[in-house]
């Protein structure tokens, strides 16, 4: 539902990115992946806030810790399973964000999927340094998943 919504953006934001003389700047790449990314983050990280028992929040406050102590302290180190999640999951989405990056992208813009994708001709096809190179796209992210699997199953 999300990626469909995205796409219903598309051209309203080429045309406004257009407009304004930031297409094929690095700028309209950062916005999407924040309009992407923000809510995902939120909506996993209010999950993992509301399970914070407020017992330990009210003892630390009785302990005399202030507001930013308590969530420092206390909210933030429960939370760290949804925070790992919240992480990689806005990683995993801004990395395989290829349709709004073969669009905004200018040449010196891509990201690494577009990229690959532009090594795709209708000559010929080199299947070789094609592999490699998805290997290479796909690879950060098979790496953050295996390190990160024990946040993940906590999550």
């Amino acid at each position: 539902m999300l990626f469909r919504s995205g796409l219903s953006y598309l051209i309203p934001l080429f045309l406004i990115f257009q407009w304004l003389g930031l297409l094929g700047t690095l700028v309209p790449q950062i916005v999407i992946h924040l309009v992407v990314t923000v809510p995902i983050v939120i909506w996993i990280m209010i999950g993992y806030f509301e399970t914070t028992p407020i017992e330990l929040e009210e003892a630390a406050r009785i302990d005399g810790a202030a507001p930013w102590q308590v969530f420092r302290h206390v909210a933030l180190p429960i939370a760290k399973p949804g925070i790992a999640v919240a992480l990689i999951l806005s990683i995993i989405f801004s990395w395989n964000n290829f349709v709004f990056g073969i669009v905004l992208a200018g040449r010196e813009t891509r990201t690494l999927p577009v990229a690959v994708y532009n090594m795709i001709s209708f000559d010929q096809l080199s299947w070789g340094p094609l592999a490699a190179a998805a290997l290479i796209v796909t690879l950060p992210v098979l790496v953050l998943t295996v390190f990160a699997q024990r946040q993940i199953m906590a999550g």
